[in-house]
């Protein structure tokens, strides 16, 4: 009877947003295939918390930051590394690279983008008095040289054949030196200047934020004037805003309004698998999520195939470790994470687990679902005998939180595979002095810094393996699903998502379809 209730749960859940999401009425008649549009309007699911891209990897603000600023290598909708603000690249020797530089470009402010932008951004990441988000991404940078206003040169510690991938995607955006130099942090977040395709106008907290076509930009003009990203947190509105023609692209559609916006003849749905995991981040440092055999039961009483099925609509693969499917070194043998509440209840008591109140922190919309799968997995948390809670936060408290490592216990969190294997994902986060350091093994160290710098592929097959298995021990993150990221659009918008959440609008990706 205990699985009647909790499926009712989960379908209630579903139901309730679907309800409230799509009121006929407001569906626009017109079927509209073409327009004459000049301005792309976006709504997402929070607001943007940080403009400078060292500073933030959240969804929200990667969708702005990556069209604000350029990478020297680019990682495109279909998976493969491009040129970007570096034309070409070259290993010389086992620890040497050599990018050769666009020639013409300019930042947003007018002046020229030179070698010592790339070397200036690249040591600010990992500069400790700079305190980024990104400190972690470019430890195997020796030094940099930038021997004229075209070319630099990148030695690392030791051989990194992941480097030009490394570089295309967080803590590679390059920024520009003369202008953060003179204004500082502070102004620069406040009013960043990019080479990207768009430059920055306005923002008000909680609204919008306004952003024009660089009319210079070195890949070509967009196909809009302007583009604007609304914060719209609650999914309802968020499908309504679309329906009625408010909006042109609306992010995190949950899979039950899905059927809905595909439906109508003005909008459609179109989606990618995600190249990540969205789990439950765990604060290890506090008690009793210090206990590795928490964490086991935690993670043993959560039934993964049922959120899937009845919140996801089949949406989603159940992960089976900190690897997602389609990176390097995923192990298709490995089983999907179990599901047991009576071990459950049988490692808790192991584990002398004494009722302590375990909290999920979630907002509403950060990801798609969070918090009806909070709900659902508290449900089930107190079907095994844990004392938990669910409390919601606004995403500016999440962000704030997130920076300043000081989650009472869980938090959803969606960790991207940046460069399609582990050292982009689970090392890059999990890694010490990473943004998720909450948890620490020294067999676990030992093996992510020796498969970070290894070019035999043998070997960090192996290294993967090993840490797969002390994570799946001690649980730093509780994976819950790898999901397919859908987006709701007009019919006139022609775009491709991205798997890795880059929200990309340049000339290759996106267009308005006219008559």
């Amino acid at each position: 009877m205990v699985q009647v209730t909790r499926r009712h749960l989960l379908k209630g859940a579903a139901a309730a947003g679907a309800v409230a999401a799509l009121p006929g009425p407001l569906v626009r008649e017109a079927h509209a295939q073409t327009t004459q549009k000049r301005e792309l309007v976006v709504a997402q699911g929070g607001d943007i918390s940080k403009f400078d891209p060292h500073f933030s990897t959240s969804s929200n603000d990667i969708r702005v930051s990556f069209n604000l600023f350029d990478n020297l290598t680019s990682r495109r909708p279909d998976g493969r590394l491009y040129p970007g603000l570096a034309t070409e690249w070259k290993r010389e020797g086992q620890t040497i690279w050599t990018f050769k530089l666009r020639p013409g470009v300019r930042w947003h402010s007018g002046d020229a983008f030179t070698s010592a932008d790339v070397k200036f951004s690249l040591e600010r990441t990992w500069d400790p008095a700079q305190k980024t988000r990104v400190n972690t991404v470019f430890t195997t940078i020796d030094r940099i040289e930038a021997p004229d206003a075209t070319n630099v040169v990148i030695h690392s510690k030791k051989p990194d054949p992941l480097l030009p991938a490394r570089l295309a995607f967080y803590g590679g955006q390059i920024v520009p030196k003369k202008y953060l130099e003179a204004v500082g942090n502070d102004a620069f977040n406040a009013r960043p200047v990019g080479t990207g395709p768009v430059r920055f106008v306005s923002w008000k907290k909680d609204d919008k934020v306004v952003l024009e076509a660089n009319p210079d930009y070195w890949g070509g003009r967009i196909d809009a004037d302007r583009v604007i990203f609304r914060s719209v947190p609650e999914t309802a509105p968020r499908i309504a805003a679309l329906l009625k023609g408010e909006v042109d692209v609306i992010t995190q559609l949950s899979p039950d309004h899905g059927e809905r916006v595909a439906g109508t003849g003005s909008t459609q749905v179109v989606g990618a698998l995600y190249a990540g995991l969205y789990v439950l981040a765990v604060n290890s440092k506090r008690p009793p999520l210090d206990n590795p055999l928490v964490k086991q039961a935690l993670s043993l009483a959560v039934d993964r195939e049922l959120i899937v099925k009845e919140l996801w609509r089949g949406r989603g693969i159940v992960p089976s470790g900190p690897i997602a499917k389609g990176d390097n070194h995923y192990d298709p043998a490995l089983p999907p994470l179990a599901y047991n509440p009576r071990e459950a209840r049988e490692r808790l008591r192991k584990a002398g687990y004494k009722n302590e109140e375990i909290v999920i922190e979630t907002t509403v919309g950060y990801t798609a679902n969070d918090k009806p799968m909070s709900e659902a997995i508290q449900g089930m948390w107190r079907e095994a005998g844990v004392n938990a809670k669910v409390e919601v936060v606004e995403y500016s408290v999440r962000a704030q939180k997130n920076r300043d490592r000081s989650f009472k216990g869980l938090w959803w969190s969606d960790p991207t595979s940046t460069l399609g294997d582990p050292d982009g994902m689970m090392w890059r986060l999990l890694g010490p002095g990473g943004p998720q350091d909450y948890w620490r093994h020294p067999r676990f160290d030992e093996l992510g810094e020796a498969a970070r710098f290894s070019v035999d592929e043998k070997f960090r097959a192996e290294a993967y393996r090993e840490m797969t298995k002390v994570f799946l021990e001690h649980f730093p993150w509780i994976p819950v699903i790898q999901p397919y990221e859908d987006y709701g659009l007009q019919k006139y918008v022609e775009w491709t998502p991205n798997p890795n959440q880059q929200f990309e609008i340049r000339r290759f990706n996106f267009k308005f379809r006219r008559a």
